[in-house]
């Protein structure tokens, strides 16, 4: 009975030292520009290659909680060349399973936003029978089909923790580690997301989101369809100059 007790509490200290996890991941993500005509448009090559260049993504995990933030890397060109960015973005977020709440960061033009919302699945998964391994996980797979031509391959690992995972792709049995977009029936090179390390953690130090007010989805929501609006009234002004 002695051994019993001491084999099972090793087993929990184990499993707990397995609960704290970084993933890094690479994102590659092209758009695809649709003209009017409906046929899809060539884009420059300096512009895929700029695009190609991998975004760096870290998914902290411990305890039924996560944050999925960008990795920024340092600029060493030289130079005071600036970019001024105007829009709406979306940027880093938190997510706790365990109160089913997430908040996320985002910016419309300079001005910042907590959007809290429920955590729910942006897409309707199909589990498939079939089995790989990677980054030395036994993982599985499972289907996102957007239209007859187009569809994502994910592979998500049973044993590492169940419904996390990178970006919108999440509440999978499984942590997701890797994403493809396929495109008749072939890898489209224009998205993907790959888990490029899994490490264990005795504990982590959660990223911080930004500062900012915290408004509900329904709330950002109007703020968005207003700046929508108001961008295209400006843009009819300029047109009817």
């Amino acid at each position: 009975m002695k051994y019993l007790v001491i084999f099972i509490s090793f087993f929990c200290c184990l499993a707990q030292a397995q609960e704290a996890l970084e993933i890094e991941y690479e994102e590659v993500s092209i758009p695809r520009i649709i003209g009017k005509d409906g046929k899809e448009e060539k884009l420059d090559d300096d512009f895929i290659k700029a695009l190609s260049v991998p975004k760096n993504y870290v998914l902290q995990i411990e305890k039924g909680k996560s944050v999925f933030s960008k990795i920024e890397k340092i600029n060493n060109s030289q130079g005071n060349a600036s970019v001024t960015m105007y829009g709406i973005f979306s940027y880093n977020f938190e997510q706790d399973f365990n109160q089913n709440k997430m908040k996320q960061e985002w910016m419309i033009e300079n001005k910042k936003y907590l959007v809290t919302d429920t955590i729910s699945t942006h897409y309707k998964y199909e589990l498939t029978q079939e089995k790989s391994t990677y980054l030395g996980f036994d993982v599985k797979q499972a289907v996102v089909k957007y239209d007859d031509n187009n569809k994502s391959i994910i592979w998500y690992a049973p044993s590492l923790p169940k419904r996390f995972g990178p970006k919108e792709f999440i509440n999978l049995p499984g942590l997701v580690l890797k994403v493809e977009s396929i495109r008749n029936g072939i890898i489209d090179p224009s998205y993907s997301l790959k888990a490029t390390s899994v490490t264990t953690k005795d504990h982590l130090e959660f990223k911080k989101l930004f500062k900012a007010k915290e408004i509900s989805k329904a709330e950002f929501e109007k703020l968005r369809a207003d700046y929508n609006q108001q961008s295209s009234n400006e843009h009819q002004g300029v047109d009817k100059d």
